[in-house]
């Protein structure tokens, strides 16, 4: 069968495309046909032609007399950004990118079965077009919809009364319903009215050979702690150096500052980095310190001791569902803290789990699907 899935809008988040290339790889061993369907991406045309000249002036300006020296002249420089996550988008995911006049019932035509999932995109902070995931664009169309692993983020309601209208008149045409945090079960039922089960996130649905196989080429990561911090602060910064200073390790980071923005004002600071080379870094690290819930994720396939600093404003029910299922919420804390976990992982217990719950969300997947 052929089969559309719908996730967050692909930008430079490992976790994001690494769960959407995780999830396309499960359904096409299940022997389906998948194709992700994205919004055009928002960059292309951020200036008329008129517009150029001026644009490359500026660009001149703060390459040579602000210091920015990498930043490209003619080249767009969110594609420059982008370069080494894109081309992963390229070489591994299949997509289908769609103008917004082209999201409409007509879809229902192309695909079999559409799956919502996985990531934040039951949540309105992050979900652009929130009711594009409640397959508001197939209208009554009657063709089979699924949601994996779809997350709220939180453990509470941030439902508008109007969005909650829209979410449960169109959630009773979904043949199953699986969310990816226990918190969301309770949400499904008070806001929808349905209900679901818990499944495993995509990325978990492979195991680390399968991730290798990604990274064989990538380069030896330059140290033996992996750092991947998506809000960085003095703090963060405070807690790897305690680390490493304990522990005898040397820090590596294996992202750029893209997620802060207009924060960081030198674009040569923002290209991030190959998928591959962060990928590498799970299986070069002895230690792994983190606020990102897929590094944790991450590091629970690759069998890696990590430390997770509690991140609120990404949403902490996505940590703590993860930890709880696994018995390792002792690897939570939060950014005031100076604990540092100093027990060891039972990685056979954990595994012992992963495989277990691999098993169930692969067969949620094919009873869904009617496979």
């Amino acid at each position: 069968m052929k089969i559309a899935i719908l996730t967050l809008r692909f930008e430079t988040n490992y976790g994001c495309l690494l769960q959407a290339y995780a999830l396309q790889t499960a359904l096409e061993r299940l022997g389906h046909e998948v194709e992700h369907l994205q919004p055009q991406p928002w960059f292309l045309h951020l200036h008329p032609a008129w517009q150029m000249p001026f644009v490359w002036v500026k660009r001149l300006y703060r390459k040579f007399l602000c210091g920015d020296r990498k930043l490209p002249v003619f080249e767009n420089p969110y594609k420059w950004i982008r370069k080494y996550t894109d081309k992963f988008i390229e070489n591994n995911i299949h997509c289908r990118y769609l103008e917004e006049k082209e999201w409409g019932i007509g879809l229902a035509g192309d695909y079999d079965i559409f799956v919502v999932g996985s990531d934040q995109v039951w949540r309105p902070l992050f979900a652009m077009n929130l009711g594009q995931f409640f397959l508001n664009f197939l209208d009554s169309a009657e063709t089979r919809r699924i949601s994996y692993s779809a997350s709220f983020g939180v453990d509470h309601d941030e439902y508008s009364d109007e969005e909650r209208a829209m979410a449960r008149s169109l959630m009773p045409m979904f043949n199953a319903v699986s969310v990816r945090e226990e918190s969301g079960i309770k949400l499904c039922r008070e806001i929808f009215g349905i209900d679901a089960v818990c499944t495993l996130d995509p990325t978990m649905l492979l195991t680390s050979e399968d991730y290798d196989n990604l990274s064989v080429e990538a380069p030896l990561s330059s140290g033996n702690l992996m750092t991947y911090i998506l809000d960085e602060s003095q703090r963060t910064d405070e807690i790897i150096d305690n680390v490493a200073k304990e522990r005898g390790l040397t820090p590596f980071r294996v992202n750029s500052k893209v997620e802060m923005g207009d924060n960081e004002p030198k674009l040569s600071n923002r290209q991030q980095p190959p998928v591959e080379n962060w990928l590498r870094g799970f299986r070069d690290a002895e230690y792994v310190i983190t606020d990102s819930f897929h590094a944790c994720v991450f590091s629970i396939i690759y069998n890696k001791p990590f430390l997770c600093i509690g991140n609120g404003f990404r949403g902490m029910a996505r940590f703590n569902s993860l930890l709880g299922q696994f018995g390792l919420m002792d690897r939570l804390v939060s950014i005031d803290s100076d604990h540092i976990p100093s027990s060891n992982i039972d990685w056979t217990k954990v595994n012992a789990i992963l495989e277990e719950k691999r098993r169930k969300s692969l067969g949620f997947l094919r009873q869904a699907l009617g496979n």
